[in-house]
């Protein structure tokens, strides 16, 4: 069998060698340019990638995706969508050939965000860009992915294949809310772009708007529910930044309403409790840290586990006069923010407050 790798590029040279490293027991690799004035071509092809450059205008992600896809050959078998700033996983191949012998023609694997320093996944999400070369085409201006055209049902059974992130924070991100908002307008029942929409929003600071698009999301029918508790966060968030608190606490409870398992969401609304003095709801929120199982996600807050969420449970048992437990939850969270001081000049008021209570 014959597997392709990839991609469109823009000014990429120095992910070239990464990329090419990964991928190159492919028996093609493969770079769409969209117009680089940096070395990417040059470095490319001094390591025997093909690049041809192709030109979009207007600019679309799926029309870019489509043009590279269309430029592969015939009787590639596979192909995996790799951007420029990913790598895959050793072991790659072996796992893509077998999933071809048994007919799994679009897996799923896990794209890793963040990972410890033996490539255990922290931060990942289920990905679909790798798929049967013939029957599939690009689908959104943005956010896109990757679909069959042919009507057929795919398994997308997960294999064990990782493809590791690294963002390029430098990336011009200026035409992501002008093709977002393309989306939307085309597909304005999609949940997924409504919700990357109302994202972009809070990204941009935009706090009207944020709330505007999150109530058009929520108004959709279906959807993952950490994303729409998501959603939820960042209206109440929004709400909040324009200085209406009480607006930003019930965005915060409709976000445990949408998914009632995701403890960031529980999190959110013991912040806001926190900042209303609604001690004992903000102790109840917080602390479902001890009783919800963490759901690794790109949604996935890590200071919310850390500490924030124990932070959070010793102040407000502290108000409401659990001594004990605020010494105990302080404790944890000093576990796990140890340089943080203000935690720890507040677990010296946590011990004073528990000692005076069992020598009144």
């Amino acid at each position: 069998m014959k597997i392709a790798i990839y991609t469109i590029a823009l000014n990429e040279e120095k992910h070239v060698k990464d990329w090419f490293e990964s991928g190159k027991d492919a028996d093609l690799l493969f770079i769409a340019d969209t117009g680089s004035t940096d070395k990417t071509v040059a470095e490319a092809q001094k390591l025997g990638i093909e690049v041809q450059e192709i030109s979009v205008t207007p600019w679309r992600f799926d029309t870019a995706r489509n043009a590279s896809l269309a430029l592969l050959p015939k009787d590639i078998d596979m192909c995996i969508q790799l951007d420029m700033d990913e790598t895959l996983s050793p072991g790659w191949r072996k796992e893509v050939e077998v999933a071809f012998s048994d007919g799994n023609f679009w897996p799923s694997y896990k794209q890793v965000t963040s990972w410890s320093p033996d490539g255990e996944p922290i931060n990942y999400f289920h990905y679909f860009k790798i798929h049967h070369r013939h029957n599939f085409a690009w689908k959104y201006p943005i956010h896109e992915v990757i679909e069959p055209t042919d009507g057929k049902f795919y398994s997308r059974k997960e294999i064990n294949v990782r493809a590791y992130h690294k963002q390029d924070l430098s990336k011009d991100r200026t035409s992501y809310l002008n093709l977002l908002q393309t989306a939307v307008s085309e597909s304005p029942n999609d949940w997924r772009m409504n919700h990357y929409l109302c994202r972009e929003y809070s990204y941009k600071a935009d706090f009207q708007n944020v709330i505007l698009s999150a109530y058009k999301a929520l108004d959709i029918e279906y959807g993952w529910d950490l994303e729409r508790a998501s959603t939820c966060i960042w209206a109440s968030q929004a709400a909040q930044a324009l200085g209406y608190t009480h607006w930003a606490y019930e965005w915060a409870k409709k976000a445990t309403q949408e998914a009632p398992e995701f403890y960031e969401a529980w999190h959110w609304r013991a912040q806001t409790a926190h900042l209303l003095r609604k001690w004992a709801d903000c102790y109840y929120s917080a602390t479902k840290i001890d009783s919800l199982m963490m759901q690794v996600s790109h949604l996935h807050n890590r200071d919310a586990w850390d500490w924030w969420g124990f932070d959070l449970a010793a102040l407000s048992a502290h108000k409401l006069g659990f001594h004990q437990e605020a010494v105990g939850f302080g404790l944890r969270a000093i576990k796990g923010n140890p340089t943080l001081e203000r935690l720890a000049t507040n677990q010296i008021f946590y011990e004073k407050s528990l000692e005076e209570s069992l020598n009144p």
